[in-house]
């Protein structure tokens, strides 16, 4: 009779880290705004929410972008020092989302294992990752959501 190997800690956790899917930790009320807004609608409503990161939606609803807090970081350091330019607008000391926001929005899907969401936040610099299902957004995880499953999962795991 062949001895069973006991699993490390390590691969124990793996497994547990891909079996938590983004439907189960994301906040599936999800916070967007318009292109068309300011950078102080922005900060007034990341406040108010207590949100990092908020998805930027053109017109249609479809996403465009998105912004986060160290975006509003970035151009606040721009405005202090003049630095702020921008086209057919009245005012330089609050531009529009579409200034600053990352167009290249990196997205995940509700079956996305939490082990690769973890890779794409560490390895890729993201915050806020916008769960997609069929072009629409149908949830959203940030850091703070990652941070307490992985260390719920770690809690809960039988040595």
């Amino acid at each position: 009779m062949a001895k069973k190997k006991k699993q490390s800690f390590s691969d124990i956790l793996k497994k547990r880290l891909k079996a938590i899917k983004a439907k189960d930790i994301m906040t599936k009320t999800v916070v967007t705004i318009g292109e068309d807004k300011t950078l102080s609608e922005v900060a007034k409503i990341m406040i108010k929410k207590r949100i990092s990161g908020l998805p930027v939606l053109d017109k249609k609803k479809k996403l465009t972008g998105i912004i986060v807090d160290h975006d509003l970081f970035l151009v606040m350091d721009m405005i202090e020092s003049g630095n702020v330019i921008e086209q057919n607008s009245n005012t330089k000391a609050d531009p529009k989302v579409n200034y600053v926001m990352s167009s290249q929005v990196i997205t995940i899907k509700k079956d996305t294992n939490l082990d690769e969401i973890i890779s794409i936040m560490k390895y890729k610099n993201v915050h806020t990752l916008p769960v997609l299902q069929r072009k629409k957004i149908v949830g959203i995880i940030g850091r703070r959501d990652v941070y307490q499953t992985f260390y719920n999962a770690i809690k809960n795991l039988k040595k």
